[in-house]
């Protein structure tokens, strides 16, 4: 009778620890390709700042596609918007915004007007010789970088105005 509870108890054991042997190694798989990594859950985003738009981010061969606006209720001339690779300081003046500093945006349709409630569609190229002194962006598929999007604009009552717009997280694709 005895007998009979000891191996009973040995199959018990030996049949659960088989599948918890399966799971560690399933999980240890799993790990080892960083399905847990945390930037495998990471994707392209932008949060835009109040009275702003931007949606539909792209990252793809080096080049971040996004569509920006405002709804800020006042007409913008000479719209220039502008991406600042994190690493890279912030301007402080609309003077600093020069393509040697910054990332400057292709704007479609080719417009430096923009009222209240329009959107663009802008083409920051993130690669090539464009980057800016501090920013190192790889195109490899899955690279991760960050930054803002600014805009300088007029409106007619100020000329010269600085605006931060948008924070982008993105994941090249």
């Amino acid at each position: 009778m005895k007998n009979q509870k000891a191996q009973s108890a040995m199959e018990y054991l030996m049949t659960y620890g088989w599948a918890i042997l399966i799971i560690a190694i399933v999980l240890a798989a799993l790990f080892s390709l960083g399905i847990f990594s945390s930037s495998s859950f990471t994707g392209t985003t932008c949060i835009a700042s109040s009275g702003f738009l931007c949606s539909s981010p792209v990252w793809t061969s080096g080049t971040l596609h996004v569509t920006l606006g405002q709804s800020t209720g006042t007409s913008w001339t000479g719209v220039s918007f502008f991406f600042v690779p994190s690493g890279v300081a912030d301007p402080t003046t609309a003077a600093q915004v020069t393509s040697a500093n910054y990332v400057i945006a292709s704007l479609s349709p080719s417009t430096t007007d923009l009222s209240s409630g329009q959107t663009v569609s802008a083409d920051f190229t993130l690669n090539g010789t464009s980057q800016p002194t501090g920013a190192d962006f790889s195109t490899a598929p899955g690279t991760s970088a960050s930054g803002t999007i600014w805009v300088v604009y007029n409106t007619p009552s100020a000329s010269g105005l600085l605006s931060q717009i948008a924070t982008t997280t993105l994941k090249e694709s």
